[in-house]
């Protein structure tokens, strides 16, 4: 579950648009003739057009500049088989069809750090398990030279001849190859360029056929591509030698400006190396498309490199910055049944998902191209698109019965945020961003169903006064209670894990220490598993809170001690935090739950472990701090006793247990997940169990928007 600028996948993945001006942005105005319809009141008489859009495109990996996230090569295949071909104005051309569940690799023509060569296929395939097993995007192509097998382990492609140079000096001795190349001659089929390649290799030169991208010119022609050279001058001498070799070869350098995409063969790299594969180098402004070799295939083209996910429509493949960029072509309202399928469950209500797919659909439309080639992204800095590998029925269902439909006031299409959970309240405009809005305003939303559930933790404390949460599944009351009328239990396992905080985190929420069967503890409270309604996060050190926190202090702060919610907006979220008196530097409001230990939300509270107040014996009370004097406790005749623990476990008049230690740390007690703009995910889930339907919904979380049909 993703939500609109702050996305959550099924309640716990949060997307943050960092530009804030987004929320004031207007939509298209134009034409009149749109249809508003629902519950609240219309705007019909604004004359707003409604953008259409038969075909979007998601970019599943890409650099922009401004956004990266990239892979030197994808792996794709198909159930039923992949179809390549070069797409250009002029249509697209075949180039290559791979058998079912073939896997074809691809990458972005570019500049390689080249391992010697070797005729042992296992030897290079040992070499490339070792390096991918580093991490090191790696492959391995197979020639026939001088009639022998010859087999090349290459790391890469890299953007730039520099990063290649790089790579290649960690290597014993690999070498650099670039992009630049020579044609040995264009011919009308594949057959005559393939003869042509081998008459070369045979020579002891690197030949390989290439698809030529012909534009509008007309056929698109094959061409035989030899040697990979880093510069002109590093060209003009492969000339030379292939001049010299073969003489009656024609050969020509190959214009930057001409696309192109580059037959290899190739080894995959696996346990023994040998699975053959097939490779393709897209080359210039060229655009690869591959699709399913059956027109009617229900399974669509899967990315190895995106967790294996398989997508509708087609995946287009081409340069954009020196950098593979892979795009995910396909009908527009069939993207939509991803999203909605990504971001909610099957098992929430229809008119929830009907919700989602209106305020989906709004968003991508919003967003118009966006990243240079690509409308959206697949994570949730837009919106959670995972393919046709998690769609459901009923999220197709809710797309099919609202399609078309869009959000807008009468300025055009909103921008309609949607997010994980409000924690019971939505937010303020201005408790975000600090813009008011006119369409988001806080009010009460029944979030608590992502508590629904949850197991109990229980907050426990060893002999030896470690203390931490353990899973109460492995802990059983032993009906025993110690002097201050708190119950003993023991764990029921062995190795059981005990964290700082109730949930399972073993990178964010690592255990600290470990049970075994036996082991006695006293519990000091209870509480849910933290989830998307209700959190708790810390304890955080308050010694490592100045680096935490850095350009955010005031100059001249010194060590932190004391931190606190200085002030706070409609809805009870965070507008301020304060750290030994003095306000935070942040940006914008939601900014505050990055700054402090990435937190669901800001409508939390604080627990400082290092202050509390105690009551004396002459009824007198102090607030207590590390830097107070000690406390004595005195029973009986004893005249007192100096408390020297690192901490002490007081209980409050209620009976309520607490940990206060001598070194400050900080513990988050909030609700909600994502920023609480617009619709909760969760909210809509519980609207629609509660009768709502799906425009009323939207209705409520948008105040005073229409739901449009264009």
């Amino acid at each position: 579950m993703r939500k609109g600028i702050l996305h959550v996948a099924a309640g716990q993945s949060c997307k943050v648009a960092l530009i804030a001006g987004l929320l004031m942005s207007g939509g298209l105005v134009g034409a009149k003739g749109w249809t508003s319809f629902g519950g609240g009141p219309a705007t019909a008489e604004a004359a707003v057009t409604v953008p259409k859009l038969d075909q979007i495109r998601v970019a599943l990996f890409i650099d922009t500049g401004k956004y990266s996230d990239t892979v030197a090569a994808v792996t794709l295949s198909a159930a039923a088989g992949l179809q390549l071909s070069l797409r250009s104005a002029g249509g697209a051309k075949p180039v290559y069809t791979a058998a079912a569940k073939e896997p074809v690799r691809v990458y972005a023509d570019g500049f390689y750090a080249q391992l010697p060569e070797t005729g042992d296929a296992a030897k290079a395939g040992a070499q490339a398990q070792k390096l991918a097993a580093a991490g090191k995007a790696v492959g391995i192509v197979q020639r026939t030279k001088q009639g022998k097998p010859a087999y090349q382990v290459y790391l890469g492609p890299f953007a730039t001849k520099e990063a290649a140079s790089a790579e290649a000096a960690a290597q014993a001795g690999a070498a650099v190859s670039g992009p630049q190349r020579l044609s040995a001659g264009t011919y009308a089929g594949a057959a005559e360029a393939q003869a042509q390649a081998a008459a070369i290799a045979q020579a002891g030169f690197d030949a390989d056929v290439a698809l030529l991208d012909a534009g509008e010119a007309g056929a698109a022609a094959y061409a035989v591509l030899v040697g990979g050279a880093v510069d002109a001058a590093a060209l003009q001498a492969l000339k030379a030698q292939l001049a010299a070799a073969l003489p009656a070869v024609a050969l020509a350098p190959v214009d930057a400006a001409q696309g192109y995409a580059l037959q290899r063969s190739e080894l995959a790299v696996t346990a023994d190396g040998t699975v053959p594969a097939t490779g393709f180098a897209v080359g210039g402004p060229a655009k690869l498309w591959a699709t399913t070799a059956a027109a009617q295939a229900a399974d669509g083209v899967t990315v190895l490199e995106r967790a294996g996910r398989s997508y509708r429509g087609g995946i287009e493949l081409s340069r954009l910055n020196g950098k593979l960029a892979v795009i995910n072509e396909l009908p527009f309202e069939e993207y939509l049944y991803s999203v909605v399928s990504s971001e909610l469950s099957k098992a929430w209500p229809l008119e929830a998902l009907k919700a989602q797919a209106v305020a989906a659909r709004t968003y991508a439309l919003k967003q118009g191209v966006k990243y240079q080639i690509a409308h959206v992204t697949d994570t949730t800095l837009d919106q959670a698109y995972k393919g046709q590998t998690v769609e459901f029925p009923t999220a197709v269902q809710a797309v099919q019965a609202t399609q078309g439909e869009v959000l807008a006031d009468k300025s055009g299409l909103i921008s309609p945020l949607f997010y994980s959970n409000a924690g019971g309240m939505t937010a303020e405009s201005t408790e975000v961003w600090g813009n008011a809005v006119a369409y988001l305003k806080s009010m009460p939303s029944p979030d608590d169903g992502a508590e629904e559930g949850k197991k109990l933790w229980y907050r426990i404390v060893l002999p030896n006064g470690s203390y931490g949460y353990i899973h109460s599944d492995y802990a059983r009351d032993t009906g025993l209670k110690n002097p201050a009328g708190l119950p003993y239990y023991e764990s029921t396992g062995t190795g059981v894990s005990v964290r700082p905080a109730p949930y399972v985190d073993n990178a964010g929420n690592p255990a600290i220490f470990k049970v075994d069967i036996g082991d006695r503890f006293v519990v000091i409270d209870q509480v849910k598993e933290s989830n998307a309604y209700s959190w708790i996060r810390g304890p955080f050190d308050a010694s490592k809170a100045k680096d935490k926190l850095g350009s955010a202090l005031p100059a001249g702060t010194g060590a932190i001690d004391h931190l606190e919610v200085s002030k706070r907006g409609p809805s009870g979220r965070a507008l301020e935090v304060s750290a030994n008196g003095q306000p935070l530097k942040a940006a914008y409001p939601d900014a505050l739950r990055t700054m402090l230990w990435g937190l669901p939300s800001t409508r939390f509270e604080i627990e400082e472990t290092g202050r509390y107040t105690i009551l004396g014996a002459d009824g007198k009370t102090r607030s207590q701090t590390s830097a107070s004097p000690s406390i004595y406790a005195a029973s009986g005749s004893n005249p007192g006793t100096e408390q020297k623990d690192s901490q002490l476990f007081v209980m409050d008049k209620d009976g309520k247990v607490r940990v206060a230690t001598k070194s400050p740390q900080f513990i988050f007690r909030g609700t909600g997940l994502g920023h609480g703009l617009g619709m909760s995910q969760w909210g809509a889930k519980g609207y629609a169990e509660l009768g709502y339907d799906y425009q009323k919904i939207l209705q409520t979380y948008y105040v005073g928007v229409s739901i449009v049909k264009g």
